[in-house]
């Protein structure tokens, strides 16, 4: 008998499942209740669903990224927390930068357990929360980059007076977070653009295909607020570096 790689639920399923010989091919969003089938653009029905094996080695990847990051930027965190001696306001942007790291990690265990059932666990809402702590660590973690660019320009160009204190640093280690929500709660919140899922539908991102004018004013936006603007600073600051 051959398996059907893509005509299952969830993973309690599988051992249940007798098919055909005939291997049934869906598209993606077969799996997708009617109520929640806004959530997938036009886009992805136009390919195959992948095979069940293909989430579970996914799912694999993903687990062992979670855990070697749990791992590594928690013994950055507390390596940093507990010795005093590293409590400098450079090494608060560094936990910071971690800190972020670790919250793109919170995404994993959502993003495992969709693969084993082969779609968005939870629809709107797993799609939105999932979106969420991508958004907000990933520029997060694009601004305390420059910021971290910033702090090392002053400190090597002005050794003496120029290095931040720890005043400063929580400052803008304040601004890296306040800089990060805009992008993540207006499409949270629907206020301009949404959270909706991509590639094999175990993921979510903004939305990046509808084509009206209001879309493309925002893909535009937040492309030059998370990736251009945190890019054009460290450019700035490193290639200052070379002149101090």
């Amino acid at each position: 008998m051959a398996t059907n790689f893509t005509d299952d639920i969830g993973p309690m399923a599988y051992p249940l499942k007798m098919v055909s010989k005939e291997v049934v091919e869906h598209m993606l969003g077969w799996n997708i209740p009617e109520e929640h089938q806004d959530l997938v653009h036009e886009h992805w029905r136009n390919f195959p669903a992948v095979s069940k094996y293909w989430h579970y080695v996914l799912a694999l990847i993903y687990t062992m990224l979670m855990v070697t990051s749990l791992l590594g930027n928690g013994i950055v965190i507390w390596i940093f927390g507990t010795s005093k001696s590293l409590r400098s306001p450079s090494n608060m942007f560094v936990i910071n930068l971690a800190v972020f790291d670790l919250m793109m990690m919170l995404e994993m265990p959502l993003l495992i357990m969709n693969s084993f059932y082969q779609r968005l666990v939870g629809y709107q809402l797993g799609c939105d929360i999932y979106a969420v702590l991508g958004s907000l660590s990933g520029i997060g973690g694009a601004i305390t980059n420059a910021v971290i660019a910033f702090d090392r320009y002053k400190t090597i160009s002005c050794p003496l007076d120029g290095r931040i204190n720890k005043v400063q640093a929580a400052i803008l280690i304040a601004f890296t977070w306040f800089w990060a929500m805009p992008f993540t709660i207006l499409p949270a919140l629907k206020i301009w653009g949404r959270f909706v899922p991509e590639g094999f539908l175990t993921t979510c991102s903004f939305d990046y295909f509808t084509d009206d004018q209001d879309t493309k004013v925002f893909v535009g936006c937040i492309f030059v607020w998370s990736y251009a603007i945190p890019m054009a600073l460290i450019c700035y600051f490193y290639s200052q570096l070379f002149g101090a």
